[in-house]
């Protein structure tokens, strides 16, 4: 009886986890190819619009992460699409794909060097 309890918990937690959603790591010098290879990838920029304007990763929206409305924005995306999310380093895309994670969003994707890396780099900027 005992063996059957521990393999019935055994099996739900491997259910569960099978399930859940991970955030994917990428860095800046895989984002091109990603992009490439996924050419519907939705490119999420969480910085300010003033660091935006600056300059940002080709085809990226801009939803600033401090702002009151961000979240409310963010969920009206379609859950179902793969979304790249990158800050100036990675705090700020960090709060961002926790937050889609936790709300059902299926493909999520971190750039974990965010712009710093991107420029460091010296990958092509769009203004």
């Amino acid at each position: 009886m005992k063996t059957k309890l521990l393999t019935v918990i055994a099996l739900l937690f491997l259910t569960i986890t099978m399930h859940a959603q991970q955030i994917r790591p990428v860095t800046s010098n895989n984002v091109d190819n990603l992009i490439k290879s996924n050419p519907k990838i939705v490119i999420l920029d969480v910085r300010t619009p003033a660091e935006f304007s600056k300059g940002h990763v080709k085809g990226a929206i801009n939803i600033d992460v401090r702002q009151n409305d961000a979240f409310s924005k963010v969920d009206k995306l379609d859950k179902n699409k793969t979304y790249l999310v990158y800050c100036h380093t990675r705090n700020r895309s960090g709060v961002m794909t926790n937050y889609m994670i936790n709300n059902k969003f299926k493909n999520v994707i971190q750039m974990t060097d965010g712009m710093a890396g991107w420029e460091n780099n010296k990958l092509p900027l769009e203004r």
